[in-house]
């Protein structure tokens, strides 16, 4: 019986390097996905924020439109689900924005 013909993962391992090795670039998979759930715990604090700090934030038109609205609902899944779309969109906040929400919330 012939041999089975070798994969690109069983040549891969004779030189120390894994299959994927040159692909990864940049944060792990746990890294991004912790940093996404503090990003929603902190859309979630901007959700209970009181409406003057709130007010005063520099945030996109898109964001504030989805706070007003999390504030607005009441149902538990509704609300998670509002909250999960608030972290989506504070993914694309700059460093600048994360800050200044950050602080807005310690500040209270």
């Amino acid at each position: 019986m012939p041999r089975k013909p070798r994969t690109g993962r069983d040549l891969d391992a004779e030189d120390g390097s894994g299959p994927d090795d040159e692909l990864r670039e940049g944060p792990s998979r746990t890294a991004r996905k912790n940093a996404s759930t503090e990003l929603q715990k902190l859309g979630e604090a901007l959700v209970a924020l009181r409406a003057g700090a709130f007010a005063a934030l520099p945030l996109p038109e898109l964001l504030r439109e989805a706070v007003v609205e999390a504030k607005r609902l009441k149902s538990f899944g509704a609300k998670r689900r509002q909250l999960q779309y608030i972290g989506k969109l504070m993914r694309r906040l700059d460093e600048e924005s994360i800050a200044a929400v950050e602080a807005a919330v310690r500040d209270q």
